[in-house]
């Protein structure tokens, strides 16, 4: 049942670190300069889009990018965790169902009682599944628009670079670092 959620979330992990290794042979940037840029806003929608909260990081929103990722996240996990346990309920269901057919015209009227009652215990379960993966997917759809909303109109302005870099100094025959700050 978490089978496939834990195989999509691994899968990912697993990507994300192999990617790691593909920038690390990026070129060097300059010695010691710490270089940021910033994004534009038609990066900022165009990592919103891919996935909710990547957007509002790339900008600076922290707090927001972070709140989304988390929110979308777990939403995704439940409403594939429900999904799952919903397919599962529902082929015991027919099982049931077709063990309760066979009891009521073959059977006693006790078995045929009891098969009634496990039925019944089913289809609620059944039911309380289908409202899970229902509401986790609504959920996850308005998490989604609230992303994207979020970026194209409230928080799509690019976070200013910061005029703070390290550079290289020398000084008496010796090498050393100065902080530079802009104002």
């Amino acid at each position: 049942m978490l089978i496939r959620p834990l195989t999509i979330i691994l899968g990912s992990a697993v990507l994300l670190l192999a990617s790691q290794g593909l920038w690390a042979q990026e070129a060097p940037a300059k010695r010691f300069e710490v270089r940021q840029s910033g994004v534009s806003r038609l990066q900022a929608i165009g990592l919103s889009l891919i996935f909710p909260g990547l957007g509002q990081l790339a900008t600076g929103h922290k707090p927001k990018g972070t709140t989304l990722m988390v929110a979308e996240m777990g939403c995704l996990v439940i409403w594939l965790t429900s999904h799952e346990d919903f397919n599962t309920q529902e082929v015991q269901f027919k099982l049931e169902k077709e063990r309760y057919q066979a009891l009521r015209d073959a059977g006693t009227f006790a078995q045929a009682e009891e098969s009634w009652q496990r039925l019944a215990d089913k289809k609620d379960d059944l039911d309380r599944s289908h409202l899970l993966r229902r509401i986790f997917g609504v959920l996850s759809l308005a998490t989604y628009s609230y992303n994207v909303l979020d970026v194209l109109f409230y928080g799509g302005a690019p976070v200013v670079g910061k005029a703070v870099n390290l550079v290289p100094m020398a000084a008496a025959n010796a090498l050393g670092m100065g902080l530079v700050a802009r104002f």
